[in-house]
């Protein structure tokens, strides 16, 4: 059976204010870094946007996101140990039920992602709309070659700030509190502020990141438990920056 979050007087509602807050801040600080300082630092002194990327994206972002989590769970007044943190943040072991559902969501964004993929190619082709742009803008690189392959090496643990950063805090601090204030729509109202997190990213690839945006906070809410969304996270995200890297696919 699955571990089930306890809501004590510690746990209080996130109502929409201070979820807009605390996805706001984030959400600025994503668009500057995108936007403004990885642009300057890679046209001023010509380092290679993976590696302003992973300096900047990981430093400035993801890395504050685990911090905050971590943060805000001690001012609740949580004991600071493994066991209290991972009934808190709802990181337990996966059950069969919650394998079948990690399973069945992924299954589920790789055929919307299709179907839209496939729509907008139809469109572009028919319509002549443009081709749905699948990078992000401040992402623009070629294929990682010779010694540029070990910039690979500094993605491991700004993927792990990545992921796990982003987890822990939206569905393992937030969601759990907006789940008192918002009920069973709490998922949605997390997806509808994670969509507006990925803003820099442009609208192409917001359209096509939205069966992730959207299925990822629903499974984790059904199943109370975040290893399910980690694990989402990271299989849509690592393999397809690696391949990317690699050049195996454009």
């Amino acid at each position: 059976m699955n571990s089930e979050v306890v809501y004590d007087s510690k746990m209080k509602p996130m109502r929409l204010p201070e979820s807009m807050l605390l996805f706001g801040i984030p959400t600025v600080v994503f668009y500057f870094v995108t936007r403004v300082l990885i642009p300057y630092f890679n046209r001023t002194y010509n380092i290679h946007p993976v590696l302003t990327w992973f300096m900047f994206g990981g430093l400035f972002l993801f890395l504050p996101l685990f911090v905050l989590a971590i943060f805000l769970f001690k001012r609740d007044g949580y004991e600071c140990n493994l066991t209290t943190m991972a009934v808190r943040f709802r990181l337990v072991r996966l059950t069969k039920t919650d394998w079948r559902w990690l399973f069945g969501g992924l299954i589920g964004i790789m055929l919307v992602t299709g179907i839209v993929m496939g729509s907008w190619r139809l469109l572009s082709i028919w319509s002549g709309i443009s081709p749905i742009d699948t990078s992000a803008p401040f992402l623009h690189f070629e294929p990682l070659k010779g010694t540029e392959r070990l910039l690979l090496l500094i993605w491991v643990p700004f993927f792990f700030f990545n992921i796990v950063g982003e987890e822990i805090l939206w569905r393992g601090y937030i969601l759990p509190r907006q789940e008192l204030a918002f009920g069973r729509f709490a998922w949605l109202v997390n997806a509808a502020l994670w969509f507006v997190f990925h803003v820099c990213f442009g609208v192409d690839l917001l359209i096509l990141l939205l069966p992730v945006l959207l299925i990822l906070p629903y499974v984790v809410q059904k199943r109370k438990n975040i290893l399910i969304g980690i694990i989402m996270h990271a299989v849509v995200n690592g393999p397809s920056f690696i391949l990317i890297s690699l050049g195996v696919i454009k």
